[in-house]
């Protein structure tokens, strides 16, 4: 790097450790063979200045393919260093300043360079150091990833047994660390993108009398089911969980963002592939896509053929029982879920970029006037903790109801 001095991140970060960033410009072998072209060139290399920040302040070169034992040292080293304020405190001022790790937040958002003075100008500090520490764990998780990626392929003189025994214990390392992460960011590392959905709708209307004005007496009940493929595609957004308000982000979010894509990527979960599969779908003049309010898109056919509806009419004058939750998805599903999927489609498209989608089943249960059809199960008393009321009517909002055939 040249004319360092211009680098605001020389005012707080010691200069013997920014001197060590010389090391940048020679990127880990290990890194050179990923694909990074996707990547925003301005938050990546944040990310690795402060991935070298991190070895040059435990004293080692960013540059070199560590041993197992160097990079458990090298983890140890950074979390004693960066937890040290789990004794001092946030509160103590002197040492929070000195602390080699917090003065990196410091250096790249230089707004906050007093924060530690808990000024009240820093509304936020609490929640941007919170974040900062994702920011770190995330680095950390990457550095662990990489290495479970080479060791994995690599032999290096040792027996395949020693070598899966490193392995074991580098996810467990990273399991460990993993759990200190805000629920939404973990969450985000591990997601499958894509969902391949068979949904059925069925819609039911009873006809009964009134017994007395408490009482009613089920006399038929008829159904209308149909079903159809969809695909859903989740959004590759982070969900950084602490959030202050409706649109604040912390100032660390986009190089969060390029950490969860760094690990998603070096855990093949093939991003890029679903944004390809995106594209092409988006072409097809079959499918309807529709964007969600969290950014994920749905893909389904356009329209229902009215020759794929089916009826049924069902007499339970003689047993009343017949008319359950239970019997109504018996009667109805099986005929639907045995048959060839209606994600058949989707399951073609997904095969063909090497994409391994999540399947699921759903049902959606449709009634006029639920406070008298659903009260009528049989089986009411055993399902009703499965619904809540609103507004006269019951509804699955809490949980779904899980079915098996």
């Amino acid at each position: 790097m040249k004319n360092k001095n211009k680098y605001i991140v020389v005012n707080y970060i010691p200069k013997d450790v920014f001197d060590n960033l010389e090391h940048l410009k020679n990127l880990h072998p290990l890194i050179t063979q990923l694909n990074l072209e996707i990547f925003n060139s301005k938050e990546l290399s944040m990310f690795f200045v402060l991935r070298s920040l991190l070895f040059c302040i435990t004293k080692q070169n960013p540059s070199e393919i560590l041993s197992y034992c160097e990079l458990k040292d090298f983890l140890s080293n950074v979390l004693s260093i960066f937890y040290q304020f789990n004794l001092d405190g946030y509160v103590n001022q002197q040492n929070m300043e000195s602390n080699k790790i917090f003065n990196i937040f410091r250096s790249f958002y230089p707004y906050y360079k007093d924060v530690f003075a808990q000024n009240k100008k820093y509304l936020s500090w609490n929640h941007e150091l919170e974040h900062f520490h994702n920011l770190i764990i995330l680095t950390l998780i990457f550095e662990i990833e990489l290495y479970i990626k080479h060791f994995s392929q690599s032999e290096n003189g040792n027996t395949c047994d020693s070598m899966k025994e490193i392995v074991c214990l580098l996810k467990q390392e990273k399991t460990e660390l993993t759990k200190t992460l805000s629920g939404g960011i973990r969450a985000s590392l591990s997601k499958n993108r894509l969902i391949c959905i068979d949904r059925i709708y069925i819609g039911f209307d009873t006809e009964y009398n009134n017994i007395d004005s408490q009482t009613n007496n089920i006399l038929c009940y008829t159904t209308a089911s149909i079903s159809e493929g969809l695909l859903k595609i989740r959004s590759n957004s982070v969900d950084y969980s602490l959030k202050e308000g409706k649109v604040y982000l912390p100032k660390t979010a986009n190089l969060i963002a390029t950490g969860v894509k760094l690990i998603r990527l070096l855990r093949c979960k093939k991003d890029r592939e679903i944004e390809k599969l995106d594209s092409f779908l988006k072409e097809n003049k079959e499918l309807e896509r529709i964007t969600l309010n969290n950014q994920d898109v749905i893909y389904k056919q356009k329209s229902f053929a009215v020759n794929e509806i089916r009826t049924e009419f069902y007499d339970v004058r003689i047993d009343k029982s017949r008319f359950s939750l239970r019997n109504l998805l018996d009667a109805n599903i099986n005929s639907f879920f045995d048959s060839i999927p209606n994600t058949k489609r989707f399951r073609d498209y997904t095969t063909n970029l090497g994409l391994k989608p999540v399947f699921r089943s759903e049902c959606y249960l449709i009634a006029h006037f639920t406070a008298a059809d659903v009260s009528l199960f049989s089986d009411f008393e055993q399902v009703k903790k499965n619904f809540t009321v609103l507004n006269k009517s019951f509804l699955s909002l809490n949980t779904s109801y899980s079915y098996r055939k």
